[in-house]
């Protein structure tokens, strides 16, 4: 500008009021105090306090305003103090709040107390919640371990009730289920155990004292041989091997020897209607590796023999045969007998048709009974008959069991 112009005047015209009020509550500490210094280092405000109070070195003030904002300690007239102070970006100007350093760590004890006040209750409500999700956790595995202990004591009846994390509850349901599963599993094989007894005890009454029976029969069997009377030898021979095969532990057998039980019983019935049925048997060999149910053909041909044929005075034909076909092993049992109806058939499956005691054969049904329970209810015995035409025993039998 030209020497003789007039120089610009900028007024700034403000409320020191509104900057007092805005410092007021910067100054909580005993014996602190504020001003706010131009760029020249001109004192534009300050508190009452500040009058009476040495102010930071001009040094400092022109650092300050370099540096812009932050906290620094410093010493004015031997005090140590600690400053606050920023440079406000329209005016330039410095604004620094001083308190004393005695004085601010007088305040610490408070913020301490607080402090530690603030750390017990969050570690008394982490030690609350922790209680509580560990108790979902823990409480629902200790009933599981309560339940364990008392199947191990053979109470296979406990149940537990879900509760807790999710998944707790999927352990919880898994062990319900195996539980469910040992029971039956134990139910079932108790039945098939008193399915095998009952067909122990009907298959023979005079079972009790088997070694009286032998030495017996062996005594008649040397009379017989001694009149020359071999039919009468014979028949006390596989009456004894009957009486053997009878005696020996329920359960599982090789089918050659419920085969030669079966021909033994043959044999005898044979003679005892003088001739008026035949028995042919076509089996495959490779039957004869496996296992099957102790008694589990003699009840059919029974059954044809008092049933089936009883009215015939000769001709009657049986038919027993048995192949292993699509991974199954199937045995047939058919006659030429008059028949019977279809409800005989489904009561004779499904009903127990040997209520008469000891003196009866083994039943169909027990025999049924012992094959589902054996291997599983798909398997088992199929009849089909027609009037005056015969009967067709089926029975069905997976391809398991020693070889």
């Amino acid at each position: 500008m030209d020497k003789n112009v007039e120089r610009p005047i900028l007024i700034v015209n403000f409320q020191e009021s509104m900057i007092k009020q805005a410092f007021k509550e910067s100054l909580s500490v005993q014996g602190s105090y504020y001003q706010v210094f131009t760029e020249g280092g001109a004192v534009v405000s300050s508190s009452a306090a500040a009058d009476d109070s040495p102010a930071a070195s001009r040094d400092w003030i022109r650092y300050a305003m370099s540096k812009g904002s932050g906290t620094e300690y410093i010493n004015i007239n031997g005090q140590k103090m600690v400053v606050n102070f920023d440079r406000m970006d329209v005016t330039g100007w410095l604004s620094a709040v001083y308190i004393p350093y005695d004085n601010l760590l007088k305040t610490v004890p408070n913020m301490f107390a607080y402090t530690m006040y603030s750390m017990v209750i969050i570690i008394v409500l982490s030690i609350v919640l922790a209680s509580l999700i560990s108790g979902r956790i823990t409480l629902p595995l200790k009933k599981l371990l309560r339940g364990i202990n008392r199947i191990g004591e053979g109470n296979f009846n406990t149940r537990i009730e879900s509760s807790g994390m999710p998944e707790v509850n999927v352990i919880i349901h898994k062990f319900n289920q195996m539980n469910d599963k040992i029971q039956t599993l134990i139910e079932e094989n108790y039945e098939t155990h008193l399915k095998e007894m009952e067909a122990e005890l009907k298959a023979l009454n005079f079972q009790f004292n088997p070694h009286f029976l032998y030495n017996t029969l062996n005594i008649i069997n040397y009379l017989a041989i001694e009149n020359k009377q071999a039919l009468i030898s014979n028949m006390l021979v596989e009456l004894s091997e009957m009486l053997e095969y009878t005696a020996q532990a329920p359960g599982l057998v090789h089918f050659g020897e419920d085969v030669n039980y079966l021909k033994n019983y043959v044999f005898i019935m044979n003679h005892r209607f003088e001739g008026k049925f035949t028995v042919a048997y076509d089996i495959d060999p490779d039957l004869y590796r496996y296992t099957v149910p102790k008694f589990f053909l003699q009840p059919f041909i029974e059954n044809a023999l008092i049933h089936g044929l009883d009215e015939m005075e000769k001709g009657g034909e049986i038919h027993v045969a048995g192949r292993i076909e699509s991974g199954l092993r199937i045995f047939s049992i058919t006659d030429n007998g008059k028949g019977m109806p279809e409800e005989t058939i489904r009561r004779v499956l499904e009903t127990a048709d040997d209520h008469g005691g000891f003196g009866k054969s083994i039943g169909i049904t027990n025999v049924n009974q012992r094959i589902k329970l054996q291997y599983g209810h798909q398997y088992g015995v199929q009849i089909v008959s027609r009037r005056n035409k015969g009967t067709a025993v089926t029975i069905v039998l997976p391809l398991i069991g020693p070889e």
